[in-house]
């Protein structure tokens, strides 16, 4: 999304599949589908003891052979004899007898699916099932020689994948897959390069919550939690080489444990709710945290996961790089991530958004249309864009004409077929918003007038604004003055606000279309319609909706969306079509 003036903001993060480029140019490892016929899981298993006799026992000593004998569609992890064999030398066992049946059964979980999941489906990151056990299983890859192996949760290797048995599949592995036993806090305690870390969890009181396994949590919101960690090198780096250090820049009230003191806050920055591994961080492109109203914003630019990288009010911040080799660490409750770079939360005032709804990463993606003059895109359905949605009709990208570029800014605009009726509550468009920062604004849509949108109600965060829109009206005629169009007899900018329109494009300097020796002060058929005031309570991106609410015969075209606090000239700047910005005259 494009803020000009004041706020840009990337909103589209790329889904990576690691298959597809990292291990683009490596020679493949192939691994060949097999069917096994009739024959469920239990009793594949049983027809190779020479590699899965260990296993056999294990799913018999455990009462597991029963379900994977009968109906069913798992996914199976599979260790081999061999595998089996170094698992007992690391536990001193050696027997599966001598291990306890309580252990065997999580072992069981842990490497079972209740979800047939392919190869073809190990990306970057968690299967999109859980195992029984209720942990993750993570899969990746791993170059060695020039020749690309699948690793399943940093342990172990597929020997084969994708056999097919009559109530699942079948992965076969190198080695037995340990869940992690250890929770968010004693994971972070055992690494001495988090001891700065560790003691500000403790100071804080965050240790003891981190400590918590998700049975005994007694808020379900806090059953899994994900950290972003910084070690001891990150916080020398930013001048903090001891806890006391980061203790005396931050505790303001002294203690630390207070939900109000500062070094709480920047603890509580750094712990999300729930499980968010590294494609659920960069795939939304904000999260929120433990600190109440604040939020981390994430990006990934070039294959690197950015905390924090923004554009705010005209100006670039640089983000905080996540280790992607060093994190996705699953615990027992939650996700243990590793910081590059130090990162705080950040003091921002509102400052008004000037949003192009058109500066959609779709959009910019077509070359050969993107502000291309007279070129439109195809219509789009619902679930083609990322951050717009609707349930009836269709949404596209046009460019105006060269006989018609002087109506609406950087010359394109949206093409909405999705507000024509009100006899469903279907008929909407909904927008993810840019970055707001807490506060109140009054909101604008600017649009081009249109058969459609004859009564469109705003709704922000699935609340209703004050003002129905009206989408079909034209300002006054303008006047001509010598070689000026100008406003007519008794109306003004700021009569205008008084009944919450405004001029958003174009201004004096703008030829008129019929006559370029003369000027235009606006095009009346485009301009800005006041949809209410908005209450920001947290610091994120939003929802905002049009919903049709009257009949319309036509489609609505919009081009731009402005939040403008309150409490701020709300009538300049203008834009231009050329792209230019006219600011308010001294």
């Amino acid at each position: 999304m494009k803020i000009l003036n004041s706020y840009k903001w990337l909103a589209s993060v790329t889904v990576v599949v690691l298959l597809a480029v990292m291990l683009s140019g490596c020679k493949r490892e192939e691994f060949t589908e097999t069917t096994t016929g009739d024959v469920n899981i239990t009793e594949y298993l049983q027809q190779d003891p020479n590699q899965f006799s260990t296993l056999s026992k294990v799913l018999q000593i455990t009462g597991s052979d029963n379900s994977l004998g009968g109906y069913g569609t798992y996914t199976l992890f599979a260790p081999t004899n061999e595998a089996f064999a170094k698992y007992l030398t690391e536990s001193g066992k050696t027997s599966v007898d001598q291990l306890g049946v309580e252990e065997l059964k999580d072992l069981v979980r842990f490497h079972l699916i209740r979800d047939t999941i392919t190869t073809d489906k190990f990306t970057d990151g968690k299967l999109r099932t859980n195992t029984m056990y209720g942990q993750s299983i993570l899969t990746g890859a791993q170059n060695i020689n020039g020749v690309t192996t699948l690793t399943i949760n940093r342990q172990a290797t597929l020997v084969k994948g994708n056999i097919r048995a009559g109530n699942g599949i079948v992965h076969v592995i190198d080695r037995v897959l340990k869940p992690s036993r250890l929770t968010l806090a004693q994971a972070i305690e055992q690494n001495p390069n988090y001891s700065i870390f560790t003691q500000a969890l403790k100071e804080t009181g965050f240790y003891d919550s981190l400590n918590v396994l998700p049975v005994n949590a007694p808020d379900t919101n806090k059953r899994f939690q994900t950290v972003l960690a910084q070690s001891n090198a990150v916080f020398a780096a930013a001048g903090y080489s001891s806890y006391s250090a980061l203790k005396s820049r931050f505790s303001k009230t002294g203690d630390p444990k207070s939900v109000i003191d500062s070094l709480h806050l920047f603890m509580a920055y750094h712990i999300l709710p729930g499980l968010k591994y590294l494609p659920d961080i960069f795939n939304a492109s904000s999260h929120v945290t433990l600190a109440p109203l604040d939020v981390i914003t994430t990006k990934l630019v070039n294959q690197q996961i950015l905390v924090n990288d923004d554009t705010f009010d005209g100006k670039y911040e640089p983000g905080a790089l996540i280790n992607r080799v060093a994190s996705d660490n699953t615990t027992a409750n939650g996700v243990l991530h590793d910081m590059a770079a130090h990162y705080a939360i950040k003091v921002r005032f509102p400052i008004p958004v000037y949003w192009e709804v058109t500066d959609q990463p779709e959009f910019k993606r077509l070359t050969g249309i993107y502000r291309v003059t007279n070129k439109s895109s195809p219509n789009y359905v619902t679930g083609d864009l990322q951050d717009i949605k609707w349930q009836t009709g269709s949404v596209s990208y046009r460019v105006a004409p060269e006989a018609r570029q002087f109506y609406v800014y950087n010359n394109d605009y949206l093409f909405i077929a999705a507000l024509r009726t009100a006899a469903t509550a279907n008929s909407f468009v909904e927008f993810k918003t840019p970055l707001l920062v807490k506060g109140r604004y009054k909101v604008w849509v600017c649009f081009i007038r249109r058969g459609g949108g004859k009564g469109v109600s705003v709704l922000f965060n699935g609340e209703p604004l004050s003002r129905v829109l009206n989408l079909t009206e034209s300002l006054p005629a303008q006047v001509l003055v010598g070689n000026r169009w100008t406003y007519p007899a008794g109306t003004s900018p700021e009569s205008l606000e008084a009944l919450g329109k405004k001029i958003v494009f174009g201004g004096p300097s703008v030829p008129y279309y019929n006559n370029p020796a003369q000027t235009i002060e606006y095009y009346r058929d485009s301009y800005g319609l006041l949809a209410g005031t908005i209450d920001v309570q947290k610091t994120d991106r939003h929802n905002l909706r049009l919903q049709a609410v009257a009949d319309g015969s036509g489609d609505v075209q919009i081009d731009m969306i402005h939040f403008i606090p309150e409490n701020m000239d709300q009538l300049y700047p203008k834009f231009n079509p050329d792209g230019s910005v006219i600011q308010k005259p001294q």
